[in-house]
């Protein structure tokens, strides 16, 4: 629908509005008072229902707490709205005439707030498919931290150096998320380089014993003469670890690799250019 649509509804919407100010000043003081005190019982008990829900997915500890408050957002949305009707009607005033000057309202919003409704149905597709709760650490659009809040437009993470970073759950839906907290375990893997001068036998021997004194490593660990490149054997070691291990167990075993090896007098090769001048 095009912008001269639109204006055409919300001069209808005008038309209706004022038809609904003919009805109101015809009405009974009384009349008015018992809408106004339907309205009032109304809000309470929407208060009351709301508390209600919120204690009882309280109690639900699967259920993810931004999923909570979308679930009670819409709940409260639904009840002011049957009871904005439910007054309506006992004023005489056409409901359909209410439903109109929503839906124009409405109109106008959407076309003033696309990118803000793309952002909410991206929000809507990441609590339904939960790549990622509330708790998690994910790399996400460029940025990397630890997820605080889910909202309906915004994404809210922590990240290492505790700053709190803001994304756009448009560009979340439409871009490549990795969790990194998802699975307990995660495979370390590490490249070490060795001079060709040097044995193989003692460079494996050595780092064998770096990973074996290493009792966070899962399982048996993988390691392999990998590749012969310009300056250098590649050694590579693939082991299995815990989550919340990987960070520190790469700094432990780096460490204990490089010591292991200047005890053994075997050096890790920079890189190394060779210029050969022709005259």
């Amino acid at each position: 629908m095009n912008v001269s649509a639109a204006a055409a509804e919300i001069q209808a919407a005008k038309t209706e509005g004022l038809s609904i100010l003919d009805i109101l000043g015809k009405q009974s003081v009384q009349t008015v008072l018992f809408t106004l005190l339907i309205f009032l019982t109304g809000w309470f008990l929407i208060k009351y229902a709301v508390r209600l829900l919120k204690r009882v997915l309280s109690r639900r500890n699967t259920l993810d707490p931004s999923v909570r408050g979308v679930l009670v957002s819409a709940l409260r949305a639904v009840l002011v709205f049957l009871l904005l009707l439910t007054c309506a009607d006992r004023l005489g005033l056409p409901t359909t005439s209410l439903l109109t000057v929503v839906g124009a309202l409405g109109l106008a919003l959407s076309l003033a707030l696309q990118s803000s409704l793309s952002n909410l149905a991206g929000g809507i597709f990441i609590l339904t498919t939960k790549p990622f709760v509330t708790g998690e650490f994910i790399d996400a659009a460029g940025q990397s931290g630890t997820v605080t809040r889910i909202g309906f437009i915004h994404t809210q993470l922590n990240t290492i150096d505790n700053k709190q970073v803001y994304i756009p759950n448009g560009t979340i839906s439409s871009s490549t998320v990795v969790n990194y907290s998802r699975e307990q375990r995660r495979q370390l893997e590490l490249n070490i380089p060795v001079p060709y001068d040097c044995s193989l036998k003692d460079a494996r021997a050595v780092i064998e014993r770096a990973v074996a004194s290493d009792a966070r490593i899962k399982e048996t660990p993988y390691i392999r003469t990998w590749d012969l490149n310009s300056a250098a054997v590649s050694i590579k070691i693939r082991v299995w670890c815990l989550a919340e291990d990987y960070f520190e167990l790469r700094s432990v075993l780096l460490e204990n690799i490089k010591c292991g090896l200047d005890e053994a007098h075997i050096s890790i090769p920079a890189d190394r250019l060779d210029v050969r001048v022709k005259e």
